[in-house]
């Protein structure tokens, strides 16, 4: 150690101030060694596949090797405590540690299902090499409502009803497609009225209603459609559930009105 000092006659002095450690220093290391750059390397590579974040573990998820099965919806949530000393459950807490996963699959028609036992083992197997050591995830099945979709047009003069119809149909189809759709993402109409006043040949959109299908070929879910739309919008339960046309061809009907 040096410094510069000077003397009662200001003559300057340097290096002229030597300290000696009694005791040696801790803690410290050479410079990585190649060997040392390369396991570093190889553990930053792997940290950077952890799942941390709610939408890490969607993507991990929807990333499940094919071999092992499908994920077709994934919704992430953290898990909830319930209060079970009283008659009606009521939420108290949130689990920071834990999260619910729901999960959707499909059929061989592209209908959506329920996550097979075996997907879902899959699919855990698979996600316990990115988890954090302290967190948990409970995989659910989300629910499947099931949709039908009437509306009401007033078409322009000198077009062929069937074709504007027909228009307005496939529209709709493209609209309502599964594969854009997402758990818990709710129906706005009013945007289902802009698509249709942009259709070639349409005047005015009257009337677009939603009704539940349940049983038989449907979910086995009922949904109060009315009770949960508001300004416009239908919303989805507090349970994560998903909005289906399950056959579009004969769930999505048209009809032409007059003023």
């Amino acid at each position: 150690m040096s410094s510069i000092s000077k003397s009662a006659n200001d003559t300057l002095y340097i290096d002229s101030l030597t300290v000696n450690n009694p005791k040696a220093a801790t803690g410290g290391s050479d410079g990585d060694s190649i060997e040392n750059l390369r396991q570093n390397s190889m553990r930053a590579f792997n940290e950077q596949g952890r799942a941390v974040t709610l939408q890490d573990y969607t993507v991990r998820a929807l990333s499940l090797p094919s071999r092992y099965g499908s994920i077709a919806k994934v919704y992430v949530i953290q898990d909830q405590l319930t209060n079970s000393n009283i008659n009606n459950d009521s939420i108290i807490d949130n689990n920071s540690l834990s999260l619910s996963m729901y999960t959707l699959a499909y059929d061989i028609n592209k209908n959506l299902t329920t996550s097979s036992p075996n997907l879902v083992n899959n699919l855990k197997q698979y996600l316990s090499q990115y988890m954090i050591l302290t967190d948990a995830i409970n995989i659910k099945d989300a629910f499947v409502v099931n949709i039908e979709l009437d509306f009401d047009i007033i078409i322009q003069p000198n077009y062929i009803g069937r074709d504007v119809l027909l228009r307005c149909t496939n529209i709709l189809k493209d609209y309502f497609n599964i594969t854009n759709w997402s758990i818990n993402q709710p129906i706005n109409l009013s945007s289902i009225y802009t698509l249709l006043d942009k259709v070639k040949g349409v005047q005015t959109v009257q009337k677009i209603n939603i009704s539940n299908k349940v049983g038989g070929d449907y979910s086995k879910y009922a949904y109060d459609i009315a009770g949960a739309t508001r300004n416009n919008v239908v919303y989805p339960s507090y349970d994560p559930c998903i909005f289906e046309i399950k056959f579009p061809d004969i769930d999505i009907k048209g009809r032409i009105t007059t003023l």
